[in-house]
């Protein structure tokens, strides 16, 4: 008998394990027995959560699961959802770190809800959050000593379409932030960035980014951003709609933690011994990569598609990890391994899934840089 593959465990498959899975009972609460779906951004999984904030412009609903984790849903319905709605819904990953929403269906109303996100602005008695994609509002109490940058656990009611927070705790820092919102104004050296509520973030350009030639002042768009000595630094900005339109290429800042990682899917356009650029799609900015010493890397070929996983070292976006998937337009086979259905068991090393359609059970090897503590059998 053949010993069972053993597969590795993607940061962005765990994103979904972990912050997604399914949520199968009807009050919202996770299932007991927890369900994995880890494979391509083109599974489709289910998810339910409160809706906290609700963007015409964008059409995007930020949703926030009962974990505490945030999510962007993209549907076209929008107006027709109101914050506070508790929603069940059938959604596909993109490559942004959103979701293409289908099927929504509205089966309740929340009046509490849990958060986990990023301040990036105070402004009077209310705080701008970033989490899962998108910026939204808290009302808060101007009290307390949280600052631009500080991670929270947010506990907030929701009252006549909006959050009132009632405890917010600051559980660490983060380096690289997502930003979303309406570009207002655009010179040599910084951008001018609308927020939610007409909230404005001034970000630098550093000398070494150059702006998409499609990018124009009143474009929706996204943004990461490195956040350090009170000062917002662009590191990619990709127009919003072309995002919401690509499953395979595009920038996706970690939520889920405090390590200031991100996920790079695209082609490489530049490759030497100490650097790598990628380009994540249409309407985006390239992003440079350091190659650290430590880390070795096989020669690429420009027009090869990458997923790479960066860290920002000493203001430096440095290489993790780069896995290649084969060239634009070739036909190569795919390097990721998919599986849906429940988690047999699972450990700082292994986590194993028993497909629905009941084969064998599929091995992940678990990567020393993943959290995988907060799946359940």
């Amino acid at each position: 008998m053949r010993p069972p593959r053993l597969y590795t465990l993607t940061k962005s498959v765990a994103a979904v394990a972990i912050s997604l899975g399914v949520l199968t009972s009807a009050s919202g609460a996770f299932a007991a027995q927890n369900h994995a779906n880890v494979g391509k951004h083109s599974t489709s999984v289910k998810v339910q959560g409160t809706v906290v904030s609700n963007d015409s412009a964008r059409h995007t609903l930020v949703v926030a699961l009962p974990s505490g984790a945030v999510v962007t849903l993209r549907f076209p319905g929008v107006h027709h959802v109101a914050v506070g709605s508790h929603v069940w819904v059938r959604v596909i990953k993109l490559a942004d770190g959103t979701y293409r929403a289908s099927a929504l269906h509205v089966n309740a109303r929340a009046h509490v809800v849990h958060l986990h996100a990023t301040v990036v602005a105070k402004s009077g008695g209310s705080v701008e959050l970033s989490s899962g994609g998108s910026v939204f509002t808290v009302a808060h109490d101007t009290n307390t000593h949280i600052q631009v940058g500080d991670v929270v656990n947010v506990q907030a009611t929701v009252q006549g379409g909006s959050l009132d927070e009632t405890s917010m705790q600051d559980v660490g820092t983060s380096g690289l932030i997502g930003l979303a919102g309406t570009l207002s104004a655009v010179s040599a050296t910084s951008i001018t960035l609308n927020v939610n509520d007409g909230a404005t973030t001034t970000v630098a350009i550093p000398a070494s980014l150059t702006l998409p030639s499609t990018i124009a002042t009143g474009d929706q768009v996204e943004l990461l951003v490195d956040y350090s000595n009170q000062t917002f630094t662009l590191v990619t900005i990709v127009n919003d709609q072309a995002a919401a339109n690509n499953a395979s290429s595009g920038v996706n800042g970690s939520d889920q933690n405090q390590n200031s990682s991100v996920e790079i899917e695209g082609l490489v356009t530049a490759f030497g011994a100490t650097t790598l650029t990628v380009q994540p799609g249409e309407g985006a900015a390239a992003i440079d990569v350091t190659i650290p010493t430590t880390i070795t890397v096989a020669p690429l070929t420009v027009g090869d598609r990458v997923h790479v996983v960066a860290n920002m070292v000493g203001g430096v976006l440095t290489l993790e990890s780069l896995n290649v998937q084969g060239s634009e337009g070739s036909q190569g086979s795919s390097m990721t391994t998919e599986a849906e259905g429940s988690v047999e068991s699972v450990n700082s090393g292994l986590l194993v899934v028993q497909p629905s359609d009941q084969g064998a059970p599929v091995s992940f090897v678990v990567p020393s840089t993943l959290d995988v503590s907060t799946i359940a059998v």
